[in-house]
């Protein structure tokens, strides 16, 4: 046993090293100069903040930030909202066609976003929507994953909470608001901790919906700033980079309890 314990941990520090070493050099490569990344230097010859500067005074990254952080934020609510009532419907309430509902709301993990590109651009732009924050938001509501991980916490959650909850006279939204959600908190939070990290890292839908520059997300941005001249230098791409990634780094790290808890539960 000790064995096999050792040997876990052995593959486990190396998959986070896999993961970490590129971000580790990204951020290390934001204070160096071109010369020192040139030079395959992973410790700067000098510590500067000049790349952050650039970044900063050259790019529109303020506003390509500032758009990232409300259309995930209100995705990630709107998420909530939406699928928290679905997966109470599929998973706490008896009506006819409620297996029916549940498996074909799963059929989201089955159909790739590519396939169905055309059609939902086409209905963003009858509506109004392209180069509108809410032409990300809105399709980003439906979300399969979340309607299960929700859905299989909350069946999970003992019965007898329920009927205790009738017997003092709780009605439906009673027992949902009241009692269900609140014990549902972990699974609610990893759902928004993975939709959040999932809205703000999105590249493919914003790519097509937004064609304004200063209408960008930062994946968007980042990409139009690594082909602009602020390329010549790598430092500056680097800066954007950890600046770009900081506050996905900031939810995992404040919510990582909630975030395994709500994992495990729901996958038992």
């Amino acid at each position: 046993m000790k064995a096999k314990k050792y040997l876990l941990t052995v593959v486990a520090v190396a998959l986070s090293l896999a993961y970490l070493i590129p971000l580790i050099w990204m951020f290390l490569a934001s204070f160096q100069s071109q010369k020192d990344i040139l030079a395959g230097k992973w410790i700067p010859s000098v510590w500067s903040l000049d790349n952050y500067k650039i970044i900063l005074q050259r790019a529109k990254i303020g506003a390509w930030f500032t758009n990232s952080l409300i259309s995930s934020s209100l995705a990630t609510l709107g998420i909530i909202v939406v699928c928290t009532l679905a997966a109470y419907a599929v998973s706490r309430m008896n009506f006819p066609g409620r297996k029916f509902l549940y498996v074909f709301s799963l059929t989201g993990f089955m159909i790739p976003s590519q396939a169905i590109a055309i059609p939902l651009y086409l209905m963003v732009r009858r509506m109004g929507l392209v180069n509108n924050l809410f032409g990300i938001i809105l399709p980003a509501l439906p979300s399969s994953m979340a309607v299960f991980i929700l859905s299989q916490f909350m069946k999970a959650i003992p019965a007898d909470y329920e009927e205790a909850a009738r017997l003092d006279g709780a009605g439906e939204l009673d027992i949902m608001f009241k009692v269900i959600l609140p014990m549902s908190i972990p699974a609610i939070t990893t759902v928004a901790v993975l939709h959040f990290t999932w809205v703000w890292n999105d590249f493919f839908w914003p790519l097509i919906v937004m064609t304004n520059e200063k209408m960008y997300t930062l994946p968007v941005g980042l990409v139009a700033l690594a082909g602009s001249d602020v390329n010549i230098r790598y430092g500056p791409i680097m800066a954007a980079n950890v600046m770009a990634s900081l506050p996905v780094i900031v939810v995992y790290l404040l919510m990582q309890r909630y975030l395994t808890r709500g994992v495990v539960l729901s996958l038992r």
